[in-house]
């Protein structure tokens, strides 16, 4: 049986314990790709990737062929190229007819790949799929129409437009609600609420919403 939701591993700065992110996988049931140096982060958590992707300019050859040689299939781009990594493989999930996504390893180290992969939120969702990042502490996805929030009092919550403008946000359960609000990309309403209910609900009328929740400090 083909296996439900893919696991993409790329190679930014790990944000925890080996314990946390596979806390943060949680179930077997997974495709996990390795995503050219996250290969090196899918290793020390002990796991076995179903598949390598990228260009690999980070990935010694030895390790490409020590998984060759263990039969994993590995797709290689060129170094040169207009996608990152993490795009080519959240399309191979397209292709494939993953729809549950699940991003690690794609926060720390430079600035502009941080953002890249955070946007990726925003082009998965437009191509049908779930996508969400998650790191130790950190959870960010897309608000798609409404998503219910359980046993998260201990956590921040933002609500962040991805387009211009965001129209029909409600907020329940938080310190600071919402009634049919608008909330525009370039102010900061959003951000930095917090749970009061042990059920909190989110839901958008009109626009793309990212959330985020963060462990509090």
């Amino acid at each position: 049986m083909k296996k439900k939701q893919a696991l993409l591993v790329v190679n930014g700065e790990p944000q925890g314990s080996i314990e946390e992110y596979r806390a943060i996988i949680g179930q077997d049931d997974i495709t996990i790709i390795a995503v050219d140096g996250g290969l090196l982060l899918v290793e020390s958590l002990g796991l076995f990737p179903d598949l390598l992707l990228g260009d690999f300019d980070s990935i010694p050859r030895e390790k490409l062929e020590y998984y060759q040689a263990k039969g994993v299939e590995i797709i290689r781009y060129p170094v040169e190229k207009d996608e990152t990594d993490a795009e080519l493989a959240i399309n191979y999930c397209l292709s494939k007819g993953y729809r549950e996504l699940l991003l690690i390893g794609s926060m720390g180290g430079r600035l502009d790949q941080q953002l890249a992969n955070i946007f990726l939120l925003e082009y998965a969702y437009r191509q049908g799929l779930n996508l969400v990042i998650k790191e130790p502490g950190l959870e960010l996805g897309i608000i798609k129409n409404e998503k219910i929030f359980n046993n998260c009092k201990d956590k921040y919550f933002s609500l962040i437009p991805i387009s211009e403008e965001v129209r029909g946000v409600t907020l329940e359960g938080f310190q600071y609600n919402l009634q049919d609000a608008v909330l525009y990309r370039y102010m900061t309403r959003g951000i930095s609420n917090k749970f009061v209910d042990n059920s909190a609900r989110a839901s958008v009328e009109k626009g793309i919403a990212l959330y985020l929740l963060q462990e509090r400090i």
